[in-house]
């Protein structure tokens, strides 16, 4: 209990409600002097006099103790940043236990829950016993399905924990979370617009159908880079993906629209050149990849455009960051050389000047050269 806490809200509460001490120590059935000294910090009520007092004072026993279980959604948001850069200062165990300090006292804030997963998640490759850090994301998004009512929330939870069971080796759990079929109703948010236009309310319709859109031409590219992958022995298969591919992120500039998928694709259609033996055109995809490593802009924010006029409201409301990144600045632009430089599936370009110099360049212009040394 903070007894300063209590001694103010309860002497600040009793002046509200016009109480006095005695009409309270008859209601809880104590001593008038018993209440005179709790609202002087000299003693405190018992434990099991606590609900009786909360409802007296049309307060919850949290309220009364001065005690908030939740976070708001920038408290989240404030907190994930700041422990996200915590990650690039201190060692990682330093930073997990003041997580688990934070998911002890808020241990019922499920959105705050599901942000340490995430957290977790995304810097379980800096931990010294990874398989133990993706465990703990299953163990709290588990955490989330069970006790929360939210479905996005729930499914939010859900995709996360996939995410880690994969990166722990285990797709047939993953088959067993999600099904081993397509079963998701891609037409829900086509009908959910439709509903909300039929009562009116078109400015929610449009923003769905266009977050929608925006959605699906992303995943679109993430579809096509995969499909491009397991296809790799199909030379005209690769390269026609490539060239649509491509194509598509001019034509929408999906460069500044989302970054990070036209990044994946360039990197992955990079590796699958150099596999095949065409190291000209993974040049080419390389050279796609540092340039626009080089036009983005710190701190990273996902945010729409012209045409995708309502996504960045969607991405303010919907999202505990923000559409921020979720990790600190230095990591990502360090990974941003290196998984291009430690992959060796690139090591024979390492013998071509103008490789070499790419990432040098790119290196310096993110100013971690000494990543490469």
């Amino acid at each position: 209990m903070d007894h300063f806490q209590f001694t103010k809200i309860f002497a600040n509460r009793r002046k509200e409600l016009k109480l006095t001490q005695a009409q309270i120590a008859e209601y809880i059935g104590v001593s008038r002097a018993a209440v005179s000294k709790w609202e002087k910090g000299q003693s405190y009520p018992d434990i099991t006099l606590l609900p009786k007092l909360a409802k007296l004072f049309h307060l919850s026993i949290d309220e009364l103790l001065g005690y908030n279980s939740q976070m708001t959604k920038d408290e989240i948001r404030q907190t994930y940043i700041r422990l996200s850069k915590e990650f690039s200062k201190q060692p990682f165990e330093l930073v997990e236990q003041e997580i688990e300090e934070l998911l002890k006292e808020y241990y019922s804030c499920l959105p705050f829950v599901l942000k340490m997963a995430q957290l977790y998640l995304n810097y379980a490759p800096k931990s010294p016993d990874r398989q133990r850090t993706l465990n703990r994301v299953i163990q709290l998004c588990s955490q989330v399905k069970m006790f929360s009512k939210d479905f996005l929330l729930i499914n939010e939870a859900t995709m996360m924990e996939a995410v880690a069971l994969l990166q722990l080796g285990k797709p047939e759990e993953v088959l067993e979370l999600l099904g081993n079929d397509i079963n998701h109703p891609v037409e829900a948010n086509q009908l959910i617009a439709t509903a909300h236009q039929m009562i009116g309310n078109s400015k929610k319709a449009k923003e769905i159908i266009q977050v929608s859109y925006y959605q699906n031409l992303v995943q679109l590219v993430s579809y096509a880079t995969e499909s491009m992958m397991m296809e790799m022995e199909n030379g005209d298969y690769v390269e026609e993906t490539v060239q649509k591919i491509h194509r598509l992120i001019q034509l929408f500039d999906l460069e500044s629209l989302h970054f990070n998928t036209c990044l994946i694709f360039y990197y992955k259609a990079a590796a699958v050149f150099v596999l095949k033996g065409l190291q000209e055109q993974a040049m080419e995809m390389l050279q796609c990849y540092a340039k626009l490593c080089t036009k983005i802009k710190f701190p990273m924010k996902l945010q729409g455009n012209s045409y995708f006029y309502l996504v960045t409201d969607w991405i303010e409301k919907t999202s505990v960051i923000g559409g921020e990144a979720p990790r600190d600045e230095q990591s990502i632009k360090k990974d941003l050389v290196l998984t291009i430089w430690n992959d060796p599936i690139f090591a024979p370009l390492k013998e071509i000047n103008e490789f070499k110099a790419m990432m040098l360049n790119l290196a310096c212009h993110l100013k971690v050269e000494e990543v490469l040394k």
